[in-house]
């Protein structure tokens, strides 16, 4: 059983971003289900968070987008940093691939439950030296991130870590706060990247 963090203050952004997510309509749960998220994992470029918390849950029809932040530390101590990160269910995403550009403090580094997906170049020059693609194959990470999601990745000059795979993709933006700025930032990328499928 996970250990619930101590609850997020006003001063943490989590009544912010409640508020932002009832003004939108969207569905927001403090302690959302940790099981479901625990299905998403492990991660191929992301650590695994102890636990989850301030979760905003949206459309995006025929599917939907959960914004919540990971807690990376023990129940009882504030994490360094803090972010969010999305977790899109689309049946548009049907490959597995997975990019980082940059490291960040919750870069997976050990990859102890399995061996990592082979490091790939798309034999993109605008996205090769930029970010490291891992999938089975480069035509499995060019299928994974075609030309318009790279394109919309680009345009968003995209730092973070970004994991497609079938039916879904996890999606973290590094600098984003756990905050309505941020939340509507990562809602509107998460967005953008599945209408570019």
């Amino acid at each position: 059983m996970v250990t619930k963090p101590h609850a997020p203050t006003p001063r943490d952004g989590a009544d912010a971003l409640a508020g932002w997510a009832r003004q939108q309509r969207y569905v927001f749960e403090p302690w959302p289900d940790q099981g479901w998220f625990r299905r998403w994992e492990p991660y191929e470029a992301l650590v695994s968070a102890g636990a989850y918390f301030s979760a905003v849950s949206a459309p995006l029809p025929p599917g939907s987008v959960t914004l919540a932040e990971p807690w990376y530390a023990d129940p009882d101590v504030e994490p360094l940093d803090r972010t969010l990160v999305a977790w899109v269910s689309h049946p548009k995403l049907v490959r597995h691939a997975a990019a980082r550009g940059g490291d960040h403090f919750n870069t997976r580094v050990s990859y102890l439950e399995s061996p990592p997906m082979p490091r790939v170049q798309l034999g993109d020059p605008e996205w090769d030296p930029h970010l490291v693609t891992m999938a089975a194959s480069s035509a499995e990470a060019a299928a994974a991130f075609p030309r318009p999601a790279r394109d919309v990745l680009r345009r968003a000059r995209f730092v973070g870590h970004v994991e497609v795979r079938p039916g879904g993709m996890v999606l973290h933006v590094a600098g984003i706060r756990p905050e309505p700025a941020g939340a509507e930032r990562l809602l509107r990328l998460a967005t953008a990247l599945v209408a570019a499928y």
